[in-house]
């Protein structure tokens, strides 16, 4: 039998088949004979796919760049939407009464893919210029610069006469839709707590993607500083068929309780502004605040100003308003508590007394002379005697008439050396102030707040080019020369001697709540540092302080119907006055307010302890203490 491997055909590996030999070339003078395919096909194949993809891709560039705003604009046409700002939560007092609303207005409005051709714009603007008060010249220019715009806006705060009459015409494209605004209760007075809101600019939507042209964002204060939680979700207009329906269950922002009380709030801008007047003056701040736990009572920068004026923002009469605040002279949107850097003047004697007496320069019992002014020879010159003076003679002084007194002559010996006594020196005052966080922000939650600023040689030295003086160190110790500070750090290192020891972060807010008024956040009192004294020195101190008022430069307090400590102080202003302080705190053995006050540019110091006189008058009288005989 005949073998069957010789009928077996073999192919070797350089004879595959390749995708070409499959095909029957018709063009082959060899009809029958299957050829390969020239090159000239795959070359005139791949370039007619190569101008295929250049005119897609030119084509996409045209629809997307070249055209894409035109078409962009008539998608949003057609979807006729109109974002509304959002509801603002409510802002509340400690004790849940409301300082702000959301007071209801009406805005006109247009939706493009519903207006009538260009060639009725006319016509429509000269039926509504009559109605809202507007010049027609002025219309078709808002019509006009609105081209593109699926929607837009023609006027705010419609009258409900406006309304009424808009919807008689039932003019085509045009709409009237419920918006809201802020109004402020109190508004003067909180105008430095609370702050307004104001229209959202391009840098603020360019940072944040939330803002849309019709937004208004916080300006100052607790609007600023909590926007992100007062602000809620956009509402939503949408038309169709000439009908408005809005998104359902928008969230709105959420609330704020305050720590501040809305009677001592009122009470102390009533005092502050009634004895400022009298006087001709206007600028001043202050603050109260409970030194155990740092929370803000009351809060007032003056001069004030009216906030709702910037809510009114689109009535003609309130331009002139807010001008006059943006260029008055006084800075009324300046928080002077929280931003204003001034010398403390005798107010910063406890703090150089606490030191002293830790680092053994005096005990309470050291005594000195003070006949109104010492005399320093120049190092470099003996011929040349400086003189620093006192306030007045003031004869034998102890620690404590030291300070009630706001003796200078004690505390130059004291901070920078006299006589026997050794004093502290600029190193070690720099590091007390610096312990209590002078140089620091406390981290109050307003916007705006700063540091102080603790001079120092190596200091003076940069910024100055100058040597560091004796006399440097004995301005510093009576609170003069370069040290500044602000009545914010004033009133918590004031907190700290009241409470013992405890340098407390100031807060505005105790609470935030939903909607629903679920708690979000609670605020607790937070201990910054704790000043670097036992409570005996603290004690001496204290009794210094409240020696102010029963025998000091504070005698006027003595008839409060609780006992009280203090400290008074003056500072010169160059050319400009003296700026006139005060410190205080009570009831005494337990202190549950302390205060700063400070006014600028007085002639005498009596007006800032006029203006504790009284408030704390009243605040005491309203927690029931009993009222003096």
């Amino acid at each position: 039998m005949a073998r069957l491997d010789k009928y077996i055909i073999r192919r070797s590996e350089d004879r595959d088949i390749h995708p070409e030999e499959t095909l029957a070339d018709s063009l082959s003078e060899h009809t029958i004979i299957e050829m390969p395919i020239g090159h000239e096909v795959f070359r005139t194949l791949y370039i007619f796919i190569f101008l295929i993809s250049i005119f897609v891709l030119l084509k996409s560039f045209q629809l997307q760049f070249v055209k894409g705003n035109r078409f962009a604009v008539i998608a949003q046409r057609n979807s006729s939407q109109y974002s509304m700002p959002a509801l603002r939560g409510i802002i509340y007092d400690r004790n849940n009464k409301s300082l702000v609303e959301n007071v209801p207005i009406f805005d006109l409005i247009a939706i493009h893919n519903d207006l009538p051709a260009k060639s009725g714009i006319g016509s429509l603007t000269d039926s509504l210029s009559p109605i809202i008060k507007m010049d027609q010249l002025e219309l078709a220019d808002i019509f006009n610069k609105n081209t593109n715009s699926a929607t837009f806006l023609i006027k705010k705060g419609l009258s409900k006469e406006e309304v009424t009459k808009i919807k008689v015409l039932s003019l085509k494209g045009i709409y009237v839709v419920a918006n809201s605004q802020r109004h402020y209760f109190e508004s003067n007075a909180f105008s430095s707590v609370i702050g307004y809101t104001a229209k959202v600019n391009e840098a603020e939507m360019d940072a944040d993607p939330y803002y849309l042209p019709t937004d208004r964002v916080g300006r100052l204060g607790i609007e600023a500083y909590y926007e992100k939680q007062l602000r809620g979700e956009h509402r939503n207009l949408i038309i169709k068929n000439s009908v408005l329906s809005g998104k359902e269950n928008v969230k709105p922002g959420n609330d704020l309780i305050l720590n501040i009380d809305q009677n001592i709030q009122d009470n102390l801008y009533q005092t502050m502004t009634s004895v400022l007047d009298l006087a001709g003056l206007k600028r001043a701040a202050a603050i109260v605040q409970n030194p155990k736990t740092g929370e803000i009572l009351g809060l007032v920068s003056l001069p004030a100003f009216d906030a709702n004026i910037f809510e009114n923002y689109f009535n003609p009469a309130s331009a002139d308003k807010i001008s006059k605040i943006l260029e008055d002279k006084n800075n009324a949107l300046f928080n002077r508590v929280i931003a204003g850097r001034y010398s403390p003047g005798s107010t910063i004697k406890p703090l150089l007394a606490l030191a002293g007496l830790r680092e053994n320069v005096v005990t309470p019992n050291t005594t000195i002379y003070a006949n109104g002014s010492i005399s320093v020879t120049s190092k470099y010159d003996p011929s040349v005697v400086y003189t620093f003076r006192d306030w007045r003679v003031h004869g034998l002084t102890d620690l404590k008439k030291a300070i009630a007194d706001s003796v200078d002559v004690y505390f130059y010996a004291l901070g920078g050396g006299y006589g026997n006594i050794r004093g502290l020196g600029i190193d070690k005052i720099v590091g007390y102030l610096k312990s209590f966080l002078a140089d620091n922000v406390l981290g109050i939650d307003l916007p705006g707040e700063v540091s102080g600023l603790v001079p120092s040689p190596d200091w003076k030295q940069k910024t100055k080019g100058e040597e560091w003086f004796i006399g440097d160190t004995y301005n510093i110790s009576i609170g003069q020369g370069d040290l500044n500070v602000t009545p914010l750090w004033l009133n918590t290192y004031i907190g700290s001697i009241a409470n013992n020891g405890n340098l407390m972060k100031p807060y505005v807010v105790k609470e935030i709540k939903d909607q629903d008024g679920k708690v979000i956040t609670q605020n607790q009192p937070q201990v910054l540092g704790k000043i670097p004294f036992n409570d005996q020195t603290i004690r001496t101190i204290k009794e210094g302080m409240r020696q102010t008022i029963l025998s000091g430069t504070a005698t006027s307090l003595q008839n409060l119907p609780v006992p009280v400590a203090a400290k008074t102080g003056t500072a010169q202003v160059s050319n400009r006055g003296l700026n006139s302080l005060f410190v205080v705190f009570g009831p005494y053995e337990d202190p549950n307010i302390a205060m700063t006050i400070l006014i600028e540019g007085v002639e005498s110091q009596g007006l800032a302890i006029k203006i504790a006189h009284d408030f704390l008058l009243w605040y005491f009288g309203q927690h029931n203490y009993p009222q003096p005989q």
